[in-house]
């Protein structure tokens, strides 16, 4: 009996070696899931993040080395280098607008008064005016020493008195046509040339003109050729005197020579 319990002790024993021997040398433990993405890290992992972090801290703080601040010194970059001066306000401020107006009265001081005394021929004529003669007008203007600008166009202000005329070709040829005009201008100066743009009174009459010429300037004087286009708007007594049927319009177009003088 005796000799019977020492040999299942015996058997007891073994059994336990053999199950030590059979045991893994390693723990493992398990991590629970805390972060929000449930992400298990085990140990190996946790040492390889560890060593992948301390070799990015290294390599930052070899970048920083490198761009260290006195390659990028604040003195390379000083506000010198952008100073205010360089953007004054002057620069594009008020003194512009007021060099721009000093420019302009400049440039009307160095013109003055301009005087123009132009003669003219009716050339073209509308189908009202087919059958009547005509002759040479002559006309004087006169321009103001100011000059104004708008959107890059130079202009000045004037006044232009002068004559017209004509007569009735077919018989008994007794109308006639004729008086004086008077029209405040708008005169455009183009280096030797000008272009004008008027209204006023032709004869009894309401008309407007349009006239371009260009030349070449000699000291004050200009000499210059061109055109020039009259208009009557609304035909007055002597329109409707001269004509059997009123007419709506009249219009005409002359060749014009102008010799101009700046005071």
């Amino acid at each position: 009996m005796i000799k019977r319990n020492t040999y299942i002790i015996h058997y007891f024993l073994g059994l336990l070696f053999f199950m030590f021997l059979g045991m893994p040398s390693s723990v493992v433990y398990a991590q629970d899931l805390d972060d929000e993405e449930g992400t298990i890290y085990w140990e190996d992992d946790e040492d390889e993040e560890e060593l992948e972090e301390d070799e990015f801290e290294d390599e930052y703080l070899d970048d920083d080395e490198e761009y260290d601040d006195e390659e990028y010194d604040d003195e390379e970059y000083d506000d010198e280098e952008y100073d205010d001066e360089e953007y004054d306000d002057e620069e594009y401020g008020e003194d512009d607008y007021e060099r721009e107006d000093l420019n302009l009265a400049d440039q009307a001081e160095e013109m003055g008064w301009s005087i123009d005394i132009s003669g003219s021929s009716p050339r073209f004529v509308n189908e009202n005016l087919m059958n009547w003669n005509s002759g040479v007008n002559i006309r004087a203007s006169i321009e103001a020493p100011f000059l104004m600008q708008v959107v890059g166009m130079k202009f000045r202000f004037g006044a232009e008195f002068g004559t017209y005329g004509f007569k009735d070709s077919m018989p008994p040829g007794e109308s006639e046509l004729k008086g004086v005009t008077a029209m405040a201008l708008t005169s455009f100066p183009i280096g030797p040339g000008k272009i004008k743009a008027g209204i006023g009174v032709i004869g009894g009459s309401v008309g407007s003109m349009f006239e371009s010429s260009y030349g070449m300037k000699l000291g004050s004087l200009s000499v210059r050729v061109g055109i020039r286009y009259a208009t009557v708007l609304t035909p007055g007594t002597d329109v409707k005197d001269a004509f059997v049927v009123e007419p709506k319009k009249l219009n005409w177009m002359d060749g014009l020579v102008a010799v101009g003088i700046n005071l």
